[in-house]
């Protein structure tokens, strides 16, 4: 599976391109020069113009490198993004310090290089930005220059600015959390969904090349035939002959070697079609078959009469997963047991191992469970990709632990949504 690998790869640090980058921080300076202009010019408020157009020429200075020295289609990945949030942090601190500090309204936007990392960055990434958010707020708080009032400045309660400072610092603290989490939850599935699809992909295409070996079986038979029966005349006139008697004979039992191959490629291409109507008891078998030799027997248990149904790839590697998994984990033996009822079919993979951890049962299904959380080592991407495979046929998973140990997996389908009816149709003349 090394294909999934990569694209988790790609998952695990998504990153940001360049020209998003670039015109977020050119919305940030003009609503940085905006607000200047405003409350500067025209509210005629004193302000530290000097300092303050040097902040902001720096952000643009950074801004014109960036667009420069990149390509546009570029993407920031790990330090190099973390360095530039960190300049976004430190470069809207140094415009509070200036200008008030936690007092200042506009204080808030402390959030915004954080909400941005926490979406893009990993955890040992975010942690130094957190740090430096909450040492920018120390500083605020302590050491900031008074807000610029027309007049005698206000005084604020030192448990007014403590409450400021702590409001900003856990509004920080939690929409870093929050949007980290549902990052990362949204990365593992988008990765857990990429191994998915290239699992049935691999699926589809191991099912067209046995369709494709049957029609190149069938296609060849002719020519193959054609030249058997040319041999076998060739053979009967100059078989005797001592300069092509052998290669006449070669040619001919040559012919008759591949003829029996290109059967044998058929036969076995249409006993695996992926489109084959078979009972699902069958199915199961070829499951079990699947996963041999195993540590521990796989045993089809199977009450008649069963309905009939497709094989389609995702049935047939949903349960393969939900099998390989039982195998892994069993004592001494698997047993399938399949059910059939006039309005559903339920599928119920038993082993009789240790069963899965109770804390676990819940999140069964979801994606990159990881392995501190399934004890056992395993990510849950198999059983993933098994939920989601099986749910694509219309089928619901419940995972639980028997009474006598050992886990157990039951699969249900509504029997109208499983069961293929076989139409009998008359031979005609094509």
């Amino acid at each position: 599976m090394e294909r999934p690998s990569i694209a988790s790869a790609a998952f695990d640090r998504p990153g940001v391109r360049v020209r998003t980058l670039a015109a977020l921080r050119w919305i940030a300076i003009i609503g940085q020069t905006s607000t200047l202009v405003v409350v500067g010019l025209l509210m005629q408020y004193p302000l530290p113009w000097a300092s303050l157009i040097a902040a902001i020429a720096a952000s643009g200075i950074i801004n014109i490198g960036l667009v420069t020295l990149y390509e546009r289609s570029a993407r920031l990945t790990g330090r190099e993004l973390a360095l530039h949030l960190a300049f976004d942090l430190i470069q809207a601190g140094v415009l509070l310090f200036l200008t008030g500090g936690i007092a200042n309204p506009f204080s808030v936007l402390l959030i915004v290089p954080i909400t941005i990392a926490a979406t893009l960055l990993h955890a040992r990434a975010m942690g130094p930005l957190a740090v430096l958010a909450a040492l920018i707020l120390i500083v605020q708080w302590f050491w900031a220059r008074p807000l610029p009032w027309d007049g005698p400045p206000p005084t604020f309660p030192v448990t007014y600015q403590i409450g400021v400072a702590i409001s900003l610092a856990l509004a920080i603290g939690f929409l870093a959390i929050y949007l980290w989490m549902v990052s990362a939850e949204a990365r593992d599935r988008a990765r857990a969904l990429v191994a998915t699809e290239a699992a049935l992909t691999r699926e589809s295409r191991m099912a067209a090349l046995g369709s494709l070996a049957a029609a190149a079986a069938h296609e060849l038979g002719g020519p193959l035939g054609t030249i058997s029966l040319i041999a076998h005349s060739l053979e009967e006139q100059l078989g005797d002959d001592p300069d092509f008697g052998d290669d006449i004979r070669l040619l001919a039992s040559e012919a008759a070697r591949s003829r029996r191959i290109m059967k044998g490629i058929a036969t076995r291409a249409e006993a695996e079609d992926p489109f084959a109507n078979l009972g699902i008891d069958i199915l199961l078998h070829e499951v079990a078959q699947s996963v041999a030799p195993t540590r521990v027997p796989v045993r089809v248990a199977a009450a008649s009469p069963l309905p009939l149904v497709r094989r389609s790839p995702e049935l047939l590697h949903g349960l393969n997963n939900l099998v390989a998994n039982a195998v892994r984990h069993a004592g001494t033996e698997v047993v399938i047991e399949i059910t059939a009822t006039a309005q559903d079919v339920c599928v119920s993979v038993l082993d009789d191992g240790f069963g899965f951890p109770p804390d676990l049962l819940p999140r069964l299904g979801e994606p990159m469970l990881g392995p501190s959380r399934s004890g056992s080592g395993s990510t849950g991407l198999g059983i993933f990709i098994a939920t989601t495979l099986i749910e694509r046929t219309g089928g619901r998973l419940t995972f639980g632990n028997r009474p006598e140990g050992g886990g157990k997996v039951d699969v249900r389908w509504a029997r109208a949504n499983i069961e293929t009816v076989q139409v009998h149709h008359e031979e005609e003349d094509l």
